[in-house]
């Protein structure tokens, strides 16, 4: 097996114990480990302490080799090296009391011999010293003790003590006073003794610029206030003995000078708080309107080198949010360490950094920071009391260790600069911490933020997850968006791959894929117990999603695979798929490839699904068999790993707070959607032959059984892919609008075809399913009618119909009702009880006169039926049908009258009677037109009788080819019972023979004039061809002729024109309307082109040349003609005489 095939993850203990060791946490600048348990005794205390209630303070000391810890009544010492071997033995000492009896003591160890136990001095807050030669009396009780008291006030208590060397100590007070104790052998035995600093020499006369420093007379309440010891810190040791000694007082530092003669010498006060100030104010941007509220304090003091030191710095600084506490004041106290240079009696800022570390409202229990330092300087550590940071002095490097139970704390620190480690104490444990100084010092910012970033979630779920890990990680505050997100998107990404920096050697795949699930599902947590997934981007969440739902899908489909095997098969489709994935990205080389695949590809499991069909189908050719043997397994790894993704998708979408859709989701690219469809049709290709063959379908219940997964999931992804594709950055994309108005449409087709194509494989729930999920009502209609549709109560999914109505209102309806309509299943649609009125919302929305009024007939609203029905029978084709259309609406508009008792509205009934006319128009130009027919013997086909019809009743067209092609068509629609518009039957009364019919002239002209859905220029050259033809009907030229010809025979002539009957008929009719007569000149105006192709939109451009054409000759007809208004005026004086005779 290739050494790549045991790259897989163990279990997260053995990768804590690495070595023989637990590890806690480890980055390539730190490694924490197990260092020591407590001692039973400690344990025991601690376990049930209260830290907000009881304080306790500890050390490590490690030079002596011990630790202690110590609460207000009793002091626990054991030997932390005697820790790592087994169980130490634990010394327990009584502690000297102070006033309250509440506070700890300070505490030093006194180093002797190397195989010789140290000692020990406690003291007391309110200066009570107790002194142990050799802490073996504390196994006898640690009684034989001596004891001594400092000489502090009654207001004043002590605040430091520390360890010189091996003979000589330091306390300080809250007063400002410094003593020195000193071990002074007498009889055998060691005491301490104690003095106050000494006054400097007189040459220096400082006592005038500090009288509060020396003697409790000098000092005044006042001065006490101003006087606090905060930290001393030892400085460099001259070769002659001389000691120096760092001390923070408040706002000031001081430099002593212990001298081996046994006095004190004050070498430097200077006060330092405003140059501090300003240094953090700088380097932080503080603003001068934020400084009276920073509420700035010097924290510690500590000595780096001969010339250097750091001081520890705090201020309050207010956020709207923070990011390491849930504090909802926003009030928190930041840390910082300021690196002073010492010139003389002057300081000079070097550097200031801000400490990875705030405390809040809801911070842990309280205790005083202090700074320690490893590689001589290299790093400075300080303590805090629920964590310890890590600060280097030469490079831009910060971590921290922070405690994560609410019980736990930070009790001591110690520190071996021989190997650049240090011990951490805490109230469950001892740990070790090794720095790689080397590796700090060379820390990049830009580079290495972002690997402490994803280190620090490295560790997170590496060893986050150890029960008796007590470290909590948690990102520093200052983390930035786009590092935190590219930290997250590496390890992510490494787990996947199963980078050996995240995930090690186990041959168990299942085993392995279920710990790299658990790291994804750990990181994710880790982001959300930290509160910063607020600042990744939809990106980057959606990227981890995706890994992990990656992740999971592979999973399922191993364990299926897996399954498989047991079953012993010839083929393996998946393995077939794989080793063609593998061979294509060149990764073929691995002695097992699937399970390479597994460890090394899973983020391509995507790709891998576009040759499972392939797989299938290469598999059935090579072998010979049918493919009917390879496609239900092909089917199962398609739906599992669609399944395994969705499922873990949406149930995951607000661990990971995704807003849908998904950005460019892997589980929808068209490729995706191909191999499903193509395996569905393929499904149902075997399932139909083996149907409709008559063969054994036994052998094909599973191909079957995930006919309907398959469908939910080809719906599924093109539904995903359609959501991504709407959204405002893919419409970005060139091919974006294109990509998705071609699916839209493909999807329209597609989803009735798989519902249809279930409900015949016997799959009708899950289609029915399907179209309720998608809202896809037209294709629910349809698999509710594929049965009985009349009667009603016979379709065996009436009461789903029923259902659905109830449940979808007019969604459902909409398209029930156009399912009817176009099926003609009218009477189902008119036999359902429309009570909700769902029928009347579906006509407004989809106006439908040619049956809404069958509808409105059934309520009673006869006015509404009328006007439909007027409509309807307007846009009549068939003749016939137009008569009873008008006839049932007139009747229906009469019917409002009578039943609802209204008045007859005139307008409407003169509707119908212009309808009615131009009807009888029809019926009247038919029948003509049929006499020419009545000498015809047998049967005629439709063109001989248009051509016989023609012959009789047009004699005047045979030179006219474009009126002739019109009249035919117009002589060939009467025939076949369709109605003419006006503009046709028009043209058919004016061009066909009218000798003995001259009155149609005047028919046409009123057709034309009353019309009221014609442009209004189509209209007026209607109007002006119907006149022209009228003054063209009659030989005006051998009218005119009057030689020898009396007025009363030229009357006579002009009373036989078809201009007199015209003018004999409309005047009665529209007297006031003279605008309808058109003289001889107006006439001679013809339709233009654009009318023409307005009029006849289908027509050829020979036909529309000809029509016009036929046009110019009418018009250069009645131009030769010259007749004048003085003619038309004596004709119309005819007619009027004639008219007033009919009236009298």
């Amino acid at each position: 097996m290739d050494i790549d095939e045991t790259e897989s993850v163990a279990t997260e203990r053995s990768v804590a114990k690495a070595y023989g060791e637990t590890i806690y946490a480890k980055s390539d600048e730190m490694t924490v480990s197990f260092y020591a348990s407590l001692p039973v005794e400690v344990k025991q205390v601690l376990r049930n302490a209260d830290f907000f209630k009881d304080a306790y303070t500890g050390s490590v000391d490690t030079v002596a080799g011990f630790a202690l810890v110590a609460s207000a009544q009793t002091c626990f010492v054991w030997q932390h090296v005697q820790a790592i071997r087994g169980t130490p033995t634990c010394y327990i000492f009584s502690c000297p009391q102070d006033h309250t009896g509440a506070s700890p003591p300070l505490h030093a160890f006194i180093p002797h011999a190397p195989l010789r136990e140290p000692g020990l001095i406690l003291v007391s807050h309110s200066g009570q010293v107790r002194l142990w030669e050799n802490i073996s009396t504390g196994l006898a009780g640690g009684e034989n003790y001596s004891t001594m008291e400092l000489d502090v006030k009654e207001d004043e208590y002590v605040t430091n003590f520390i360890r010189v060397d091996a003979q000589t100590f330091l306390a300080s007070t809250s007063s400002g006073h410094l003593f020195r104790l000193g071990l002074t052998p007498t009889g055998g035995k060691y005491r301490l003794v104690s003095h106050l600093f000494a006054r400097p020499t007189t040459s220096l006369n400082l006592s005038r610029f500090f009288p509060s420093l020396f003697g409790a007379s000098e000092l005044r309440p006042a001065d006490a206030m101003n006087a606090y010891v905060s930290s001393i810190t030892l400085g460099k040791l001259s070769t002659t003995g001389e000691r120096e000694v760092w001390v923070l007082v408040n706002e000031r530092i001081q430099k002593w000078e212990l001298k081996p003669e046994g006095w004190e010498e004050l070498l430097l006060d200077r006060n330092v708080v405003g140059l501090l100030k300003t240094a953090v104010k700088d380097k932080f941007r503080i603003s001068e309107e934020d400084d009276q509220s920073m509420d700035f304090e010097l924290i510690d003091l500590a000595f780096e080198s001969e010339d250097k030191l750091v001081v520890l710095v705090s201020y309050a600084h207010a956020e709207e949010s923070s990011l390491m506490s849930t504090d909802i004041s926003g009030m928190r106290r930041v840390f910082a360490v300021v690196r002073l240079s010492v010139y003389g009696d002057t300081f000079k800022i070097e550097s200031t950094k801000s400490v990875p570390y705030q405390t809040t409202a809801t911070s842990g229990a309280p205790a005083h920071p202090r700074i320690y330092f490893l590689a001589n300087g290299a790093v400075a550590v300080v303590q805090f009391g629920d964590a310890v940071t890590f600060i280097a002095r030469d490079s831009n490097y910060r971590d921290r260790l922070e405690l994560k139970s609410v019980t736990d704390r930070t009790l001591g620190v110690g520190v071996y600069e021989s190997d650049r480690t240090l011990l951490m104490l805490t109230a469950s444990t001892m740990m070790r911490v090794r720095v790689d100084v080397e590796k700090i010092e060379a820390f990049d910012y830009e580079i290495g933020f972002t690997n402490l970033i994803k280190s620090i979630m490295m560790q997170a779920i590496l060893y986050g997850s150890l029960p008796e890990n007590p470290l909590h990680f948690s990102f520093p505050p200052e983390i930035d968006a786009e590092r935190l997100m590219q930290g997250a998107e590496q390890l992510s990404d490494a787990v996947l791959r199963s980078d050996p920096d995240v995930v090690r050697k186990n041959h168990d795949l299942t085993s392995q894929l279920i710990s790299r699930k658990e790291r994804l599902s750990w990181l994710i947590q880790f982001i959300n117990d930290n509160a910063v997934l607020g600042k990744m981007s939809q990106r980057s969440r959606q990227q981890l999603a995706t890994d992990a739902e990656k992740l999971y899908a592979a999973h399922q489909l191993w364990v299926q695979y897996n399954d498989l095997l047991a079953t012993n098969p010839q083929f393996s489709v998946l393995n077939d798929a794989v080793h063609d994935y593998m061979t294509e990205v060149g990764e073929s080389a691995h002695e097992d490839v699937l399970r390479a695949f597994f460890r090394l590809r899973v983020s391509d499991i995507g790709r891998l699904i576009k040759k499972v069909k392939d797989a299938a189908t290469t598999a059935a050719r090579n072998t010979g068999h049918n493919i009917a043997e390879f496609l239900p397994e092909a089917n199962r790894i398609v739906i599992s790993v669609l399944r395994s993704a969705f499922d873990y998708r949406d149930y995951n979408l607000g661990v990971y707070g995704i807003e849908p859709p998904m950005l460019r989701p892997w589980t929808s690219r068209p490729s995706v959607i191909d191999v499903v469809l193509a395996l569905f049709d393929a499904s149902t290709k075997v399932l139909e032959n083996q149907a409709t063959s008559g063969g054994n379908q036994s052998g094909l219940g599973e191909l079957n059984s995930q006919l309907a997964d398959l469908a939910e999931f080809l719906l599924a992804c093109i539904q995903e892919r359609l959501n991504w594709l709407a959204r405002r950055v893919a419409s970005d994309e060139p091919s974006a609008k294109r990509d998705k108005e071609e699916l839209e449409q493909r999807f329209a087709l597609l989803r009735p075809e798989v519902l249809e194509t279930l409900r015949r494989c016997g799959h009708e729930n899950a289609a029915f399913a399907l179209g309720e999920q998608y809202r896809d009502f037209s294709s629910l209609v349809a698999l509710c009618h594929r049965e009985v549709v009349y009667p009603p109560e016979k379709n065996p999914n009436a009461a789903r119909i029923q259902s659905y109505i109830d449940r979808f209102k007019e969604d459902f309806t909409r398209e029930l009702y156009q399912w009817y309509i176009q099926h003609g299943e009218l009477r189902v649609m008119f036999s359902e009880d429309d009570e909700r009125g769902y029928m009347d919302k579906f006509f407004v929305e989809q106006p439908n006169d040619s049956i809404s009024w069958l509808h409105d007939i059934g309520k009673k609203r006869f006015d509404a039926a009328s006007d439909a029905l007027l409509r309807e029978a307007r846009g009549a084709v068939n003749l016939e049908s137009k008569h009873l259309l008008l006839s049932i609406g007139k009747l229906a508009h009469l019917a409002q009258v009578y039943d609802n008792a209204v008045s007859m509205n005139e307008k409407t009934l003169d509707w119908y009677h212009d309808e009615l006319d131009f009807v009888s128009v029809h019926e009247a130009l038919l029948e003509d037109m049929q006499t020419a027919l009545v000498g015809m013997r047998g049967r005629h086909s439709l063109d001989n009788q248009i051509d016989t019809i023609v012959k009789a009743k047009a004699i005047g067209l045979a030179e006219k080819k474009g009126m002739l092609h019109i009249f035919k068509d117009l002589v060939k629609h009467l025939l076949q019972g369709k109605a003419l518009s006006i503009e046709d039957a028009a043209d058919m009364l004016t061009l066909k023979d009218n000798e003995e019919t001259i009155e149609d002239f005047a028919t046409a002209l009123q057709l034309v004039s009353r019309a009221t859905n014609l442009p209004e220029a189509r209209k007026k050259s209607a109007l002006r061809t119907v006149w022209r033809r009228v003054y063209l009907h009659d030989d005006w030229n051998a009218i005119r002729k009057t030689v020898n010809v009396s007025d009363a025979e030229l009357s006579e002539r002009f009373k036989r024109t078809a201009l007199y009957s015209v003018l004999s008929i409309q005047l009665p009719r529209n007297k006031a309307d003279e605008e309808l007569e058109i003289k001889p000149d107006e006439a001679l105006g013809i339709p233009t082109q654009e009318e023409v192709a307005s009029r006849w939109p289908g027509m050829s451009p020979e036909q529309s040349e000809a029509v016009i054409n036929d046009y110019i000759n009418e018009m250069d007809a009645l131009g030769e003609l010259e007749l004048d208004e003085e003619l038309f005026i004596r004709v119309r004086e005819l007619a009027g005489q004639d008219a007033v005779w009919d009236e009298e």
